[in-house]
């Protein structure tokens, strides 16, 4: 069962703000706040920027509404005046939550738009990123989101406070879960980006195994790891022991001290240059003692 909500008198009650009449928004509407102005705004004069309006997808903003109901908006969001609205800068998640359960006004403080269009992409980043309870995905829709408005990965660890190597694999991580939602959405829980990186490096088949394992294991999050790294181990293994393979190599020497000579066969060497090196060396050494060295 769901959480039970209070009454609409109680709920109105907690609510700090008022509840404006349309008319009493149009009149909002023609007011100019200053620098650090704490207001209570119509929340139809409140908006995203539309450059990161995708970037906070978040399934707890039903239940941040609702706590917002209850017990009334504890802390403003920050906006900054644009084109006759305000534009969020810190508090998205507050905003959204408001607009989904069609509270009227929201508490806000007034700042300038001082910053540009790049330095606000990375504040609204920065924000986002210091949730506690931000999934692996969202993190990577975001980051993502930053690269196609222009941010470098550099820019982007630096914001962070990441290496380059996370955010690349999280890049990666979100190209391969993009390109196999339904492959993904069997699972019962969202495995890690480091997890999700490894099944990037599998081929295909290798990958669709270890989804369909993970799935029979419960498709949760420990299943998939386990199911991605036994085939990550199994490719590192092979590629070890392909590397660090040993060759025999053949080579002989007839050396006949009546006749003074020397038949050097290196047939056994693959390779050709290295046959031609050993030879020269037997070549030099016998010569100096008077032996005819031929191959």
């Amino acid at each position: 069962m769901g959480k039970k909500r209070p009454p609409l008198s109680q709920i109105h009650k907690n609510m700090s703000f008022d509840i404006s009449s349309d008319e009493e928004q149009v009149k909002e509407q023609g007011k100019v706040y200053s620098e650090g102005s704490f207001v209570d705004l119509p929340i139809s004069m409140v908006t995203l920027d539309e450059n990161i309006r995708d970037i906070y997808a978040d399934d707890s903003l039903e239940e941040l509404g609702d706590s917002i109901l209850e017990h009334g908006q504890i802390q403003p969001i920050v906006v900054y005046p644009r084109d006759g609205k305000y534009i969020v800068k810190v508090g998205h998640r507050r905003y959204k939550a408001c607009l989904l359960r069609d509270i009227p006004t929201i508490k806000c403080i007034i700042q300038d738009d001082f910053e540009d269009e790049k330095q606000r992409i990375i504040t609204q980043a920065l924000e986002n990123e210091q949730r506690l309870n931000l999934s692996p995905r969202e993190r990577e829709r975001y980051i993502a989101r930053l690269v196609e408005l222009g941010l470098s990965q550099v820019e982007i660890s630096r914001v962070l406070h990441k290496t380059k190597g996370w955010v690349s694999e999280a890049l990666t991580s979100h190209k391969l879960v993009s390109k196999n939602k339904e492959l993904f959405n069997g699972l019962s829980e969202e495995p890690s980006t480091r997890d999700t990186w490894k099944a990037s490096t599998l081929s295909e088949e290798q990958f669709k195994s270890a989804i369909s394992e993970a799935e029979k294991s419960g498709g949760t999050r420990d299943a998939f790891k386990k199911a991605v790294s036994k085939r990550y181990k199994e490719n590192a293994n092979r590629k070890n022991k392909s590397n660090s393979a040993e060759t025999t190599l053949k080579c002989s020497l007839i050396v006949d001290a009546e006749k003074m000579s020397v038949v050097f066969n290196g047939s056994g060497l693959f390779e050709p240059d290295l046959a031609k090196d050993i030879f020269n060396v037997v070549k030099k050494f016998y010569s100096k003692k008077g032996y005819e060295v031929v191959s």
